[in-house]
């Protein structure tokens, strides 16, 4: 088979889903023809040998670019930047967006994330003439999941982010995306899609605010560590150590579908690759499995790969009233250390067992929100993926060992004991 003239270039490729990306483009999926270049842009510098992508194969090219600021200037001026210094940049074909600015006023969050990708399309329409895809991934924030209680009855499908209230809308950057694309598109002969993903499981090298799995993963190896648990412990700890579950009763309960980094990857490369089927604006749910999961259950896993032994949320623990709380917030009263708390009140251990990544990598700023993920998502909120499953795309199936998986590339690049 030929080799392929394709090159992608991958915007926000030390987050979640940017790192998957480019790890999936270098370990040749969907085959390796696909892409002859692969280009990953970050804003923040990034050592490449510390990325932890596999080598490229095939003579496949990479290149990494740091520093560039989509904040800055306007289309042309980006288009400039990129000229400098990306090479062979009027060769891109496929453009994968995993850029968010995330800040506390949500309506300048959409102003400023919507120039930020107004930049990008307006370069590449300028500089880019063999553009075929441009794909970026949405989330179930677009479904109302902010909103306390939520806004729609699951399954939460496609056709409903077309149905948020007028108030809520203004508050999701994803609808601004979409006209965007579809503005910019018109008359043009790429075209384009939206993934939206509910909860995503995967590694970033940086650490990422929004990552839950390694959230969860620093919590539970300082939680093992100082019960006497895992490699690094020197405290002598009890046969059976319990963990309680991070929330209460009813956010270990309510039913959703996370997906793996990986998975969004892979769907996002296969539709840029299937046009037709995939293309025209389209949106698509991504998870790895139909089946929904609770939160409750996957604690028992992760858990127990670290020697724990997950429990149920503790009975002293105070519910809140059902549908109050919103994103962000915590009950007034809690019987234990939030998982930031106990991070932020341990992580010196880190440094001590020489675990300097961890220190430097860790969720930050994001720890509040993710601590309140058990607390105010106590509703069900699985969505249909009919439509996936008919693009011809091929679920993984397994919801577990995506966050196994995490955990051990989180352990060997040292952000977690």
């Amino acid at each position: 088979m030929a080799e392929s003239s394709n090159h992608a270039i991958v915007y926000g490729a030390s987050g979640i889903i940017g790192w998957a990306l480019v790890d999936q483009l270098l370990s040749s999926y969907p085959h390796a023809t696909s892409f002859s270049k692969v280009t990953a842009v970050t804003n923040r510098p990034l050592n490449l040998s510390e990325s932890h992508w596999p080598e490229p194969v095939d003579q496949r090219e990479l290149q990494l670019v740091s520093g560039i600021d989509l904040r800055q200037g306007d289309g042309p001026t980006l288009a400039h930047s990129l000229a400098q210094k990306v090479r062979n940049i009027g060769e891109v074909t496929h453009i994968f967006y995993l850029v968010f600015t995330a800040i506390e006023d949500d309506i300048e969050e959409v102003a400023l994330n919507s120039r930020m990708f107004q930049n990008v399309i307006d370069a590449h329409n300028l500089i880019s003439p063999n553009l075929k895809f441009v794909a970026f991934p949405g989330g179930t924030r677009g479904y109302g999941i902010y909103a306390p209680g939520g806004t729609f009855t699951p399954p939460l499908t496609e056709d409903m982010v077309n149905n948020l209230p007028s108030d809520y809308a203004k508050t999701v950057v994803y609808p601004a995306y979409r006209q965007i694309l579809g503005t910019a598109s018109e008359g043009k002969s790429w075209t384009w899609c939206e993934v939206c993903p509910d909860a995503i499981i995967g590694f970033t090298p940086n650490g990422s605010q929004f990552s839950l799995a390694l959230h969860w993963a620093q919590y539970l190896s300082l939680y093992a560590y100082n019960h006497g648990v895992g490699p690094d412990s020197q405290v002598t700890g009890s046969s059976v150590t319990e963990v309680p579950f991070p929330g209460n009763v009813a956010g270990a309960n309510s039913l959703f579908t996370p997906v793996a980094s990986k998975t969004i990857a892979r769907f996002m490369i296969y539709a840029s690759m299937n046009p037709k089927t995939c293309g025209n604006g389209q949106l698509f749910n991504i998870a790895d499995s139909d089946i929904p999961c609770k939160y409750g259950d996957i604690w028992t896993h992760l858990a127990k790969w670290f020697g724990l032994v997950g429990v149920g949320p503790p009975e002293e623990k105070l519910e809140p009233p059902k549908d109050t709380l919103r994103v962000g917030e915590l009950p007034q009263s809690t019987a234990a250390l939030t998982p930031g708390e106990y991070i932020a009140k341990h992580n010196g251990i880190f440094a001590k067992c020489g675990r300097l990544n961890a220190v430097g990598g860790g969720v930050g700023v994001g720890s509040q929100q993710l601590d309140s993920v058990g607390y105010w998502l106590t509703f069900d909120r699985q969505m249909s993926l009919t439509k996936l499953t008919s693009s011809g795309f091929e679920m993984d199936g397994d919801s577990i060992q995506a966050w196994l998986e995490s955990f051990e590339i989180f352990r060997k690049a040292g952000l977690i004991l």
